[in-house]
């Protein structure tokens, strides 16, 4: 074995032994995992491909784990009432949403459903609010978001339980 040759098999073990330690790379965009969207202190999660969750939401985080995303979403909820003014923390997470997610609502399983009263587009006396049952707070708040005919988000309420008649 000429010189160069004795010292190659030493350079591939090194090469193999540090290759261990080397940080894990990221999660291509076509990965599925959790996609978790914030409105307000509610929350949904279903699986999607990073590609589609950060498109959703540009910039929102990434984590490894569910846990890792829960523990985040726990200091928030749990920051002081001035944390409601500032931008909610959806994210991906690099595993399935897990067993506590619904995967029918995309929400956690056991929310409760309440009452969501929105604005009527053409009120009358008394009659100004069209309020369904059995809507999650954060069914309420989207399907609210997207209103487009001049009525304000804003109008719409909700609150657990049944709608008063």
């Amino acid at each position: 074995m000429t010189g160069a040759g004795r010292g190659a098999p030493v350079a591939l073990c090194a090469l193999l032994a540090g290759a261990t330690f080397a940080p894990a790379q990221p999660s291509p965009m076509t990965a599925k995992g959790c996609c978790c969207v914030v409105e307000g202190v509610a929350w949904r999660c279903t699986e999607k491909t990073q590609a589609d969750c950060l498109a959703l939401q540009p910039g929102a985080p990434v984590f490894p784990k569910v846990a890792d995303w829960k523990k985040m979403w726990d200091a928030y909820v749990t920051a002081s009432e001035a944390q409601a003014n500032k931008p909610s923390y959806g994210g991906w997470v690099a595993e399935s949403c897990g067993a506590d997610i619904n995967p029918a609502t995309g929400e956690p399983r056991g929310a409760p459903t309440g009452c969501c009263c929105m604005p009527k587009l053409h009120p009358s006396g008394d009659d100004r609010f069209d309020c369904k049952s059995s809507m999650t707070n954060f069914d309420c708040k989207a399907e609210c978001a997207f209103f487009k005919d001049g009525r304000l988000p804003s109008g719409c309420t909700w609150a657990a339980g049944a709608c008063r008649q």
